[in-house]
């Protein structure tokens, strides 16, 4: 069970991960394309909206999720 709850927790933290990326790649592209319009010149960098912790969470929860997985009951 505990090696399932792992598993569940690797999968789920992978998948919303994926979810969050691709979000913030749409509302960056969202805010260039406001930014063109609105100036004629604008551009804005990528991944200007997601955090480096965030990015800490997901791996915090990768490793705790490979660590009920593989480790001895």
């Amino acid at each position: 069970m505990k090696r399932l709850v792992g598993l569940l927790i690797i999968t789920q933290t992978i998948l919303f991960g994926m979810l969050i990326f691709q979000l913030n790649e749409l509302a960056d592209s969202v805010l260039q394309a406001g930014s063109y319009v609105a100036t004629q010149e604008g551009s804005l960098a990528w991944g200007g909206n997601m955090s480096p912790w965030f990015l800490f969470l997901l791996l915090g929860l990768t490793l705790l999720g490979a660590y009920l997985t593989f480790s001895k009951e």
